[in-house]
């Protein structure tokens, strides 16, 4: 509501500036008929005739037909004054159309940075908080359900425990993340579930369904996936002793298309990966675990409504 007491009292300042404007002018140009105004649009497309010199090009500028020019530079003509003079193909200014000339740059100038300032005043940020898998799988679509009037600001956390506390902080508008954390006054969305699963490149996962000592990239972090991960772990008892932990998710999968281990992923990860052809998913059978992504937003964020429609999208898409 505040936006809107303000964008009203910005649009009544300027139409009281423009009368005002409008009223020297009056007083300045003698012999104009005092119930006959310029519009807007009249100032434009005098300023387009004059520095285009070509009534055809102003037409053009202004998206109508040039005989809806000619005839509109007439009725001004007309009923207010002569603006222009026409000599050897060379449009020049009245005496009073150099002074309506000039008022036009006036008001226009003024004009633009009026919406200038409103839009730089109602385009607002919504900060998007996660990590770098999840942002490849989400941050297109919220940037294609993003309203107009806003733009999208990204903050990277390394886990889910970062992300919730940075929405509790207000650092962040919205959260996806994939832990269980909870608390009154945030909205806590499902956006979809995926099982984990064991992927890396060919020869690599053939040699593990067969038995074979394998290389695993463990993700390793405090977090629920983590927690996940160990859980598929043990009900699976998979020989996990030779591996290498990493704390991030995105080298994980950069060094599995390396070829330099295999790694345990939730599903959303794991198709991106086999996009490549040379990716397989093992062919063991096993017990599913699976991991719930989720979006967070507090109830008393300015841009609830906003972000509610957009995760509702993406739960659709």
């Amino acid at each position: 509501m505040d936006f809107f007491y303000f964008f009203m009292i910005l649009v009544i300042m300027f139409f009281i500036f423009e009368s005002l404007f409008i009223t020297f002018i009056y007083d300045k140009i003698r012999n104009m008929k005092s119930s006959y105004k310029l519009s807007i649009f009249d100032f434009k497309l005098i300023k387009d005739i004059y520095e285009t010199q070509s009534f055809s090009e102003a037409a053009k500028l202004n998206n109508i037909s040039q005989p809806a020019v000619s005839k509109r530079v007439k009725e001004i003509n007309s009923n207010l004054c002569e603006v222009f003079l026409r000599k050897n193909k060379k449009i020049s200014l009245t005496p009073k159309g150099k002074d309506i000339y000039q008022f036009a740059n006036q008001t226009l100038l003024a004009f633009n940075s009026l919406l200038d300032n409103l839009n730089s005043t109602f385009e607002q940020s919504i900060i998007l908080g996660s990590d770098t898998s999840y942002l490849k799988t989400y941050l297109s679509a919220i940037q294609k359900y993003l309203p107009e009037n806003r733009k999208l600001n990204v903050q990277t956390y390394s886990n889910s425990h970062q992300i919730f506390q940075a929405l509790l902080d207000d650092q962040i508008d919205l959260g996806i993340m994939s832990g269980s954390y909870t608390q009154k006054g945030v909205l806590k969305l499902p956006l979809r579930s995926d099982k984990l699963m064991i992927v890396g490149q060919r020869e690599l996962i053939e040699k593990f369904d067969k038995g074979e000592e394998s290389l695993f990239l463990l993700y390793h972090m405090t977090s629920s996936y983590h927690n996940f991960l160990k859980e598929f772990i043990k009900i699976n008892q998979l020989p996990t002793q030779h591996h290498i932990s990493i704390d991030n998710l995105s080298l994980i999968e950069h060094e599995v298309l390396k070829g330099t281990g295999i790694t345990i992923v939730s599903q959303d990860i794991a198709e991106r990966l086999l996009e490549n052809s040379n990716i397989i998913s093992s062919s063991k059978k096993l017990k599913d675990i699976f991991i719930k992504t989720y979006a967070i937003v507090k109830m008393e964020n300015k841009h609830y409504q906003d972000l509610l429609t957009i995760i509702q999208k993406l739960k659709k898409s």
